[in-house]
């Protein structure tokens, strides 16, 4: 099995964020068929350059919103399963060693309420030194066949769970004015 993963955060919370699917085959079958449905939306070139680029959330949630739920409701139709985990900040000032231990923590939290064999990608953080904090800790874990970083352009699952991740955030932060949760909530397990 596959684990996708990202965080997100905002002032009140730290999030770390999981996509358990079947195969990177799944995934990306399924992120195939949303692109190309959503190309054939009737949105001026320019946009749809800008949005395949990454699909990023921060321009789903601003802009293409009916893009978003789209997307929600694809993954809502993979046989997957969403985990995620937080941490409640009780400081505005969160310095990076102490966020790069709470994501450690928060991702072996994930990992470990899982019971398959799971390879892991995650979201790449452009830092060698903390990419292989992540991979030493979590690689250890008994149903880790391998743990590596992505890079969000290439990887279809890491699309899927940058999205996942602000939708949860906005969820949690009672901030989602457009109701995206609402399409994925039967699939999410808070660990």
């Amino acid at each position: 099995m596959m684990l996708y993963i990202d965080e997100t955060e905002n002032e009140q919370y730290f999030i770390v964020v999981g996509l358990l699917a079947n195969t990177k085959e799944e995934i990306n079958h399924s992120f195939k068929h949303f692109k190309k449905y959503v190309n054939s939306l009737n949105y001026k070139p320019k946009d749809k350059q800008v949005m395949f680029i990454e699909f990023k959330s921060v321009m789903l949630d601003r802009k293409f919103q009916k893009v978003k739920s789209i997307l929600l409701n694809k993954i809502n139709r993979i046989n997957c399963t969403i985990y995620y985990s937080y941490y409640k900040k009780e400081k505005h000032s969160f310095k990076q060693s102490q966020k790069e231990k709470i994501y450690i923590n928060l991702l072996e939290k994930i990992v470990s309420s899982i019971d398959s064999r799971i390879d892991v990608i995650y979201d790449g953080f452009s830092n060698i030194d903390f990419e292989s904090k992540i991979e030493k800790r979590i690689s250890i874990l008994e149903n880790i066949n391998s743990i590596c970083s992505g890079n969000s352009q290439n990887e279809a699952g890491l699309k899927y769970v940058d999205n996942i991740c602000s939708t949860i955030r906005l969820h949690i932060s009672n901030e989602d004015k457009y109701q995206f949760y609402s399409s994925i909530k039967n699939i999410v397990i808070k660990v």
